[in-house]
């Protein structure tokens, strides 16, 4: 097993033991479905609910709410703009859908998608403070408007959307709104009955749960058509064999995640600031973005002047400190500061770090020495390339 310094938490987190302890007996023991009319498929039940129960609190949904569990926020994503297009668009020919520049792949290789069936696709841009903001969407609107849909923050940056305003602006025009809260779950207190959102998605596995796990939040009486077809689990949202050990350890994160809350906001918080801060006094001349803007609190954006930053990013893995770039389902970090009106020459030089609830105080303390040195390293070998030109 790999050892160092994780701060990748934005990626992935690590699985909490607690809950792949509870997926156990569900894979060994209990490893029938519910579906089946039997004792094998009947003793799932309280399990499932005892799950369910986590989730709904987590997002502090009603009873009344609908859920679907996903194998990933990707599927979820992609299941509410299919969704969309054949419950909205098919019927009403309101064809426009709105998203940001930042967003990550799920939403813009969907959207992509729904370009290529005649949907109209409009982009919004990041303000400086790197937001999207309601002014920016009311002004794209239109009649034609099918949907919005925004991440509720920004897994690379920190930074938080004003979604409240935005939530207001499109429910003032009948607008269904969409939030990935991938990010921003078990990060900052929210509100789901004042935002009031119409669908809401997210990423099991940003949550300590194991990967396979996600979500699909409906708001009560909407509609949203099923994206798997072939049966009537889920209430007839997602047809197969509902994955019921995943179910229960999303379950238990979903609820270790509600607990963590209050310490993510205090300590890891405060772990980050310590970091930014021990940095900036080791590296003066390093830009960490947005610290002005509302952000969530284990995540920092950095940029190490004349440092590429697939440079920096290979140094740090060889001394086992685990930062970001982006990629995978993220779109490169310099491509989402760019957005944001950020030089190209500092953007290329940024960098991710995200802290999870299992980031010590000591494992901060060691990042910060080994990121100064590889920078200060890097800035000589950098300066003699110059020199001997």
């Amino acid at each position: 097993m790999a050892k160092g310094i994780y701060l990748d938490n934005s990626m992935t987190t690590r699985p909490s033991d607690k809950s792949i302890a509870k997926m156990l007996p569900f894979l060994t023991e209990n490893w029938g479905v519910p579906s089946a009319p039997h004792q094998m498929g009947q003793e799932l039940f309280f399990a499932m609910e005892e799950s369910y129960r986590s989730i709904y609190s987590m997002l502090h949904a009603k009873e009344t709410d609908h859920f679907v569990f996903t194998s990933s926020g990707s599927e979820a994503v992609n299941h509410l703009f299919l969704s969309c297009y054949h419950d909205i668009t098919d019927p009403t020919g309101k064809n426009q859908y709105i998203c940001s520049t930042i967003d990550e792949a799920a939403s813009l290789m969907s959207l992509s998608r729904l370009r290529n069936m005649g949907s109209v696709i409009r982009m919004i841009k990041p303000d400086s403070s790197g937001q999207i903001t309601a002014e920016s969407i009311a002004d794209t609107i239109t009649p034609r408007t099918a949907l919005v849909s925004l991440s509720y923050a920004n897994g690379l940056t920190g930074v938080i959307n004003p979604v409240l305003e935005i939530a207001e602006l499109c429910k003032k025009r009948g607008i269904p709104l969409h939030l990935d809260a991938t990010h921003i779950l078990g990060r900052i207190f929210f509100d789901l009955e004042e935002i009031s959102p119409t669908f809401l998605t997210f990423n099991g596995d940003n949550l300590h749960a194991p990967k396979g796990t996600g979500g699909l939040y409906i708001k009560e009486g909407v509609q949203c058509s099923s994206f798997i077809l072939g049966g009537l689990e889920q209430a007839g949202s997602r047809a197969g064999n509902l994955n019921v050990a995943a179910l229960a350890a999303l379950g238990v994160a979903a609820y270790e995640t509600t607990e963590a809350l209050d310490f993510m906001c205090t300590e890891i918080a405060r772990l980050r600031n310590k970091f930014e801060e021990e940095l900036l006094k080791r590296i003066p001349d390093i830009t960490i973005f947005f610290k002005t803007s509302e952000r969530i609190p284990n995540c920092t954006c950095i940029s190490f002047h004349g440092i590429p930053n697939e440079l920096m990013l290979y140094n740090l893995n060889r001394k086992a400190v685990f930062a970001s770039i982006g990629g995978g389902h993220f779109q490169q970090i310099a491509l989402v500061l760019i957005a944001s009106g950020i030089e190209i020459g500092v953007a290329n030089c940024a960098l991710n770090f995200t802290l999870s609830r299992f980031t010590t105080e000591d494992e901060i303390d060691q990042a910060i020495e080994v990121i100064a040195e590889c920078a200060k390293r890097l800035r000589k070998m950098s300066s003699k390339l110059i020199n001997q030109g």
